[in-house]
């Protein structure tokens, strides 16, 4: 990507940045950040599939509305595991990260 335009970049692009940085980083330790990676890569594979399907507003209703439902299943369904609830956090940051390149307002509604 480093001989992209800055002009040409698209979601798609900083997705796929994301996905790479979690897989190949040295930053973090993986095995500490093990459950919350797995949330954000399903999240993001997810949300790539749905790139070329969706509109802008279905884009954002269909994943405002995950983001909704696994903050309720965190809250208030039953008692989870530390690496499900992990899994489900990672899951969530890299919707609502997405979301607020967008529109920034999501960062502030689904928090």
């Amino acid at each position: 990507m480093n001989d992209t335009m800055v002009k040409d970049i698209t979601i798609k692009h900083i997705i796929n940045s994301k996905i790479s940085f979690i897989n190949n980083n040295t930053i973090f330790d993986k095995e500490n950040c093990a459950y919350i990676n797995a949330g954000e890569i399903d999240a993001y594979k997810e949300m790539l599939n749905d790139i070329d399907l969706l509109t802008t507003d279905s884009f954002v209703e269909k994943y405002r509305t995950k983001v909704k439902c696994t903050l309720n299943v965190i809250d208030n369904g039953k008692p989870l595991s530390v690496n499900e609830t992990e899994r489900l956090a990672g899951y969530n940051n890299a919707i609502v990260f997405i979301l607020s390149l967008i529109n920034p307002i999501y960062e502030f509604e689904l928090n």
